[in-house]
């Protein structure tokens, strides 16, 4: 008797075991946006802000938003992606994903989601561009920020939480290199950034250390 409910005990186990292992081809497979990033739209129209992310394998582009104050994001937006393959020995493959908001009231703020209906990321807020000339923008304007030892990076994430900047100009040289571990150095540095840049436009333009793969 013993050994039959060892036995038994056994195949219950194991059972359990299986599950755990090999979950439902059927279960849908969670894509999580990273890198989440915002920019200014085309001619400085006050109107537009892209917002851009990248995931692992191809998913709809999508951004739900609404004025913040309202319970529920009720505007959409929808964009495309491109397939980007890293130019390292691994050739790593992600999807970067481009959705315009356009119609959007001059410095009005923004609260929104982007990603698809197999992954959102959390809610971030943005603020559109004021209308006229009748303002002054407020800038953090920088270079030369790496990824491990970026002292700098948690007083900007501070500050930008705490609404001292309208944008960000970052004048080349991100993460020391983006290319470093087949792009592994960039995606991380991204990553650190996301919480500053997917609140205010991180607007940039590259550098020597840019120059990987023509610049690609």
């Amino acid at each position: 008797q013993t050994k039959t409910m060892y036995v038994a005990g056994f195949v219950v186990l194991l059972c359990v075991t299986a599950s755990w292992s090999f979950p439902s081809k059927f279960s849908p497979k969670v894509v999580m946006p990273e890198q989440i990033h915002i920019a200014y739209g085309d001619e400085s129209d006050p109107s537009q802000m892209w917002v851009v992310w990248n995931t692992n394998i191809s998913t709809d582009s999508t951004v739900i938003y609404s004025p913040v104050g309202t319970r529920i994001l009720t505007m959409k937006a929808s964009g495309v992606s491109r397939n980007f393959t890293d130019g390292g020995k691994e050739s790593r493959t992600q999807f970067i994903h481009r959705v315009k908001l356009t119609g959007l009231t001059p410095g009005q703020k923004y609260m929104y989601r982007c990603g698809s209906k197999q992954g959102w990321s959390k809610e971030f807020n943005l603020t559109a561009m004021k209308a006229g000339t009748n303002w002054s923008p407020r800038f953090a304007l920088y270079g030369d920020l790496g990824m491990s030892n970026a002292q700098s990076l948690p007083r900007l994430l501070n500050d930008t939480q705490a609404g001292m900047y309208d944008a960000v100009l970052h004048v080349g040289d991100f993460a020391y290199d983006m290319n470093v571990d087949n792009g592994r150095v960039g995606d991380t540095f991204m990553n650190q950034i996301q919480p500053m840049a997917a609140s205010i436009p991180y607007m940039t333009c590259p550098g020597n250390h840019e120059q990987k793969y023509n610049f690609s």
